[in-house]
């Protein structure tokens, strides 16, 4: 029947067959709360609570399991092991909250175009400290990160507590943070990279670059951070300003308001 709902591509009685639509609900269901984690996740009621198909519940919960984020009990029922971590996706605002950090790797390297032209800087070799994150005691990413040798601090001394990014730019550093250029994308863990975050090489991980400007815009660090893409969250809260006042009163006036 031309009028089906199938026939256009959606599913009858609009029950949510998708298994990955599945996916993204749960997550987010349970990364905001709505999920409780004190009670198990039984299929019949994500059914009902989303809309869909048994299979597609099953095997949304089949691929939280595999990442460790549930845990399947025959005859008992499933039921969170944890939830997300939510870290800041511009990680120097005042509000970011702090890391543990552990420096694995820490030196001189020589610089290449790219550091050059981050840096600004015409210097042949540049410094490279390398650490792992944590938050909570839960290990969740590293990072990689170059900055000029004029910086002649041990990084050590901010490794002995948790702390915030902005602390590290302002303390280490001594600059106030203007601005970030950041980018997002995905990787698989190496054989080292899976040694540092216990995981299986070829894991999924979420990679992240970001060169971080001072207050009078020039370059400070380039770093290059992974996440472990089944503990971490990036997260950032946009509000949308009217740059252009004056557009808005001329579309009042010209309304006659």
């Amino acid at each position: 029947m031309p009028g089906h709902p199938r026939a256009t591509g959606g599913s009858a009685r609009g029950r949510q067959p998708s298994a990955r639509r599945v996916l993204d609900l749960l997550n987010a269901s349970i990364r905001d709360g709505v999920i409780s984690p004190d009670r198990p996740l039984a299929e019949e009621d994500l059914m009902r609570v989303f809309g869909s198909s048994r299979a597609a519940v099953r095997s949304a919960l089949g691929q939280l399991a595999a990442s460790g984020m549930v845990e399947r009990r025959p005859r008992v029922g499933t039921w969170l092991n944890r939830g997300w971590t939510e870290l800041a996706l511009t990680d120097f605002q005042d509000d970011a909250g702090e890391i543990e950090l552990q420096i694995t790797e820490q030196g001189r390297v020589a610089t290449s175009p790219l550091l050059r032209e981050r840096l600004q800087t015409d210097d042949e070799v540049v410094r490279m400290v390398e650490n792992t994150w944590s938050a909570d005691g839960d290990l969740l990413g590293m990072r990689t990160a170059y900055f000029r040798t004029s910086y002649s601090i041990d990084p050590a001394v901010w490794v002995t507590e948790p702390v915030r990014m902005v602390d590290v730019l302002s303390g280490f550093f001594h600059v106030t943070v203007g601005r970030g250029i950041v980018s997002i994308g995905a990787d698989v863990a190496d054989d080292r990279t899976a040694r540092l975050l216990k995981v299986q090489p070829g894991t999924a991980l979420i990679n992240r670059d970001i060169t971080y400007y001072d207050a009078e815009d020039q370059p400070v660090q380039t770093v290059f951070d992974r996440f472990r893409a089944d503990r971490v969250r990036l997260v950032h809260e946009l509000e949308r300003t009217c740059v252009d006042d004056d557009r808005g009163l001329e579309a009042q006036e010209s309304l006659g308001a």
